[in-house]
């Protein structure tokens, strides 16, 4: 019980859901939407400590201009921020601005859902070539986000009404596919904070299972560490 009780230990430390490093800069390059068209920017951190946190991506919604980073869609409506100002971030299940509680609003399944589907790169629904054609799909899926987080601006088209009953079962509404997402899909809130509490994005994170595994894959070293420290600490 008590090896069982390190192992969690280590898993839970391994993946922490609050990651703070360097500063994430956010670019309108790809789609040109910005301000309060929002919809699909490039996040980048500078000193690239979100890389690792890139692994599911699809080659469509990861450094699309050869700059690094991933593409990124706004939680909120009514918060902004400056395209290639730098800004301390955080990870967490739940989008912290916008006039939310204190600790923050989690993000919807139906939000999460459309996401990771964009974040694959081949999503049927969304055009990936750069032109007019991926500017209106960051445009309906924008709004689809605003609209399942319950901000001003949201729209769902039919498209994506079809998608998410696909998805949640075709007698499922609105309502359901707001139900908070409790970690599903991989799919977390990036919290851009000061100098000003700016915007909430969304990002893509490792599955819990990757750290777990590898916190296997070191267990035995740490057991024999340690048993190698008790004979040290006897003789």
């Amino acid at each position: 019980m008590k090896k069982l009780c390190i192992l969690v230990s280590l898993a839970g430390a391994l993946y922490a859901p609050t990651v703070q490093a360097g500063l994430v800069q956010l670019y309108n390059d790809t789609s040109n939407f910005s301000w309060m068209n929002a919809g699909e920017f490039r996040a980048v951190t500078t000193d690239h400590s979100l890389d690792g946190v890139l692994q599911f991506y699809g080659d469509n919604a990861k450094n699309v201009l050869n700059g690094g980073g991933f593409q990124t869609f706004c939680i909120e409506h009514n918060e902004y921020f400056t395209p290639g100002r730098g800004y301390t971030w955080s990870i967490s299940p739940n989008a912290m601005y916008g006039g939310q509680p204190s600790g923050g609003d989690p993000i919807s399944q139906g939000t999460a859902f459309l996401y990771s589907q964009f974040a694959s790169g081949t999503w049927s629904l969304y055009n990936y070539t750069l032109g007019p054609g991926r500017v209106n799909s960051a445009h309906e899926l924008q709004r689809a986000i605003w609209a399942l987080e319950n901000e001003d601006g949201g729209a769902l088209s039919d498209a994506i009404k079809l998608a998410l009953r696909e998805e949640f079962g075709a007698a499922t509404t609105e309502a359901d596919w707001r139900i908070d997402n409790n970690g599903k899909y991989n799919v977390r809130a990036l919290n851009l904070g000061t100098p000003g509490c700016v915007q909430d994005q969304l990002v893509m994170v490792p599955e819990p299972s990757t750290y777990i595994a590898a916190a296997l894959l070191g267990f035995p070293v740490l057991v024999n560490g340690l048993r190698v420290w008790r004979k040290r600490r006897l003789r």
